[in-house]
């Protein structure tokens, strides 16, 4: 890990060649990848502090402690859900060195075949998953399972052949011991017709897999951005300088006349309260993510011209769709109570037990603490019809009702749907109990508050029509932006959702996972194999919670669809300004997306060296 200290403002440069604005997921691989030239120099400025060393970072099983703490956290909540009954819902998003990367659950999901090519589908030559699977490769390198655990997880899916084998982020299983219901888990699909159909790498897999964390294979650590793509060797080159706890404020722009306004470089404030300009050589670059890059655009004077002139902030490009379009998955959980026996996380709530798990990750990096125990499925609707379907297309997305702006990603999305071959849900369990958020904040989802030992099992829409927005709450450049995921706004979403749902139940009484199961035990949902589609509704609004994978507020589209950037990601109306990271994704792809927005920012940093 870096060991310079990036809190340090000593010899600073009064230029650079590229500004990154964000120390995180994607940030950090930009700036690595364009000071492997040393004839150019990159500084990148991040409002949270260093804390790679912290236990709660480096150790992959604390990453939900680091929720909702300001010390890791932007402690984002939305507005009151009006498709949630008015709940608030909370968005953690990574203040940190390393951003989400280093504060997520770990888990290492591939977007699908489908899900990219529909990006240039959208109009964006070069984004296809022919080009875009190299840079998945490209990010991590794969430590395969050994043969016990390979046997153990049913993980003979694996093709080495597809897998990264040289990037940054490290991939790996480890060792166990896992919970049995990780061995369950994909026996549980097959035993319903659903053998997994390939390696998900592949981009063409539906079925259930236990799928790798991004954890090192030696030390059992978290591998993240902060200390994978910026590492001891990288942070010592001279072209590259990364500084923390500094508050990016404003881009500061030319304009003159017609031309396209030119990023001359940044406005930040210190952590003492003092405020300090940069500038940039070539280009100034977003990394601050899917909420904090369009609020530093609105801040920046680009955005919706009515918006800003209500904050008093000068309109230097009047483009209405940042901050628009945003897409994030929810999650509903259910649990059941384990059988007797049966080892869960709860496990971990006794102080002895807890230390223990403690002082092995320590010593060797052994024990529960360093795993990844969350398998996964990605499966298409379950027992629906096809005219069941139709009748959902007939009622819901009649031509008429769809913004003119969104046509072209609904048609998109509706022929995802109809394909058979293309999963439109993920199921994700867990060896612990998980709530929906008592108030806005995520502490008590993960906070194994009932007494008794669970395992869950969470449903999540794989690409939802819902869109949401965040826009700045005020000129005061501190202050967060009013974020709004608009969760089941789209009514069709609701009844896609809501038939997942109603699966959990057939897939927790399916043997093997059955027996593991307490027959008589507690549920934390009111829910029964046989209930309802409508109970399964009410069910998805009272407990659905946010994913934390918020994409698409300053979309790569054509403008008049609604973009933000072009393809080669350069924001419309400037010369030199540029977005890197998961705001540019204009269609959320399945699945959890980290390994998504790592080979971004991956072919980000290709095309800004195509630019040079």
């Amino acid at each position: 890990m870096a060991s310079v200290d990036t809190s340090s403002l000593a010899d600073l440069r009064q230029q650079y060649d590229y500004i990154v604005v964000g120390g995180g997921t994607s940030g950090l691989v930009v700036a690595s990848r364009l000071t492997e030239d040393p004839a150019i120099s990159v500084l990148v400025l991040e409002a949270g502090s260093n804390r790679v060393s912290d236990p709660r970072i480096a150790i992959p099983g604390l990453a939900a402690s680091t929720y909702f703490d300001p010390e890791f956290d932007w402690c984002v909540t939305s507005v009151p859900q009006a498709g949630l009954n008015g709940r608030s819902l909370a968005e953690p998003r990574g203040r940190t060195l390393g951003g989400c990367s280093a504060i997520n659950l770990g888990m290492v999901i591939y977007p699908s075949r489908t899900d990219i090519d529909a990006w240039e589908g959208l109009g964006n030559d070069g984004w296809n998953w022919k080009s875009f699977s190299h840079y998945l490769r490209k990010s991590q390198t794969l430590t395969p399972p050994s043969d016990e655990i390979k046997q153990e997880l049913s993980l003979q899916y694996i093709d080495p052949a597809i897998q990264g084998q040289s990037g940054p982020i490290h991939v790996s299983f480890g060792n166990g011991p896992f919970p049995a219901f990780n061995g369950a888990w994909p026996k549980v699909f097959e035993n319903l017709g659903h053998k997994l159909t390939g390696d998900p790498m592949s981009g063409v897999a539906k079925g259930a897999f236990c799928g790798p964390g991004s954890i090192d294979p030696t030390t059992r650590a978290r591998s993240h951005a902060g200390v994978a793509y910026y590492n001891e060797e990288v942070a010592k080159r001279p072209n590259l300088r990364v500084v923390t706890e500094v508050l990016v404020e404003k881009i500061l722009l030319e304009k003159d006349g017609d031309k396209d306004a030119i990023a001359t470089g940044v406005l930040y404030s210190t952590r003492d309260g003092v405020q300090k300009t940069v500038s940039a050589k070539r280009e100034v670059i977003l990394a601050a993510g899917s909420i904090k890059t369009p609020h530093l655009l609105e801040l920046s004077g680009i955005g919706n011209s009515d918006l800003l002139k209500s904050h008093g902030i000068d309109t230097i490009i009047d483009n209405p769709n940042v901050g628009e379009n945003l897409q994030e998955h929810g999650f509903v959980p259910f649990s059941w109570e384990a059988a007797d026996g049966q080892v869960t996380a709860e496990a971990l709530r006794n102080p002895e037990i807890g230390a223990a798990a403690m002082a092995a990750w320590q010593q060797s990096g052994a024990g529960p603490l360093g795993l990844c125990p969350l398998p996964s499925a990605f499966m298409p609707l379950p027992e629906s019809q096809d005219g069941e379907l139709n009748a959902l297309f007939d009622k819901y997305l009649k031509d008429e009702a769809i913004p003119p702006v969104l046509r072209t990603q609904y048609k998109l999305l509706r022929r995802m749907l109809e394909d058979k071959e293309e999963p439109t849900g993920q199921y994700t369990m867990a060896p612990f109990q998980m709530l929906p958020e008592k108030g806005p904040s995520p502490k008590g989802i993960f906070g194994m508050t009932e007494p008794e030992n669970f395992v869950s099992i969470v449903s999540v829409l794989n690409r939802p029509f819902s869109r949401g927005t965040v826009h700045l709450a005020s000129a005061d450049t501190k202050a967060l932006p009013v974020f709004d995921p608009a969760f089941f706004s789209h009514p069709l979403d609701l009844e896609l959702h809501a038939r997942h749902v109603r699966w959990l139940e057939r897939l927790a009484w399916t043997e093997p996972l059955a027996s593991l199961l307490k027959a008589d035990g507690r549920r934390l949902q009111n829910s029964s194999p046989d209930m309802s589609l409508e109970t399964a509704r009410e069910l998805a609004r009272d407990r659905i919670v946010c994913h934390y994978h918020v994409v698409g507020t300053a979309a790569m589209l054509p403008r008049e669809q609604g973009g933000v950037v072009d393809s080669h990601l350069k924001v419309y109306g400037t010369q030199n300004l540029r977005v890197v990271d998961a705001s540019i994704i204009p269609i959320i792809p399945r699945g959890n997306t980290q390994a998504t927005v790592f080979a971004v920012a991956e072919k980000a940093a290709d095309i800004i060296k195509g630019d040079i």
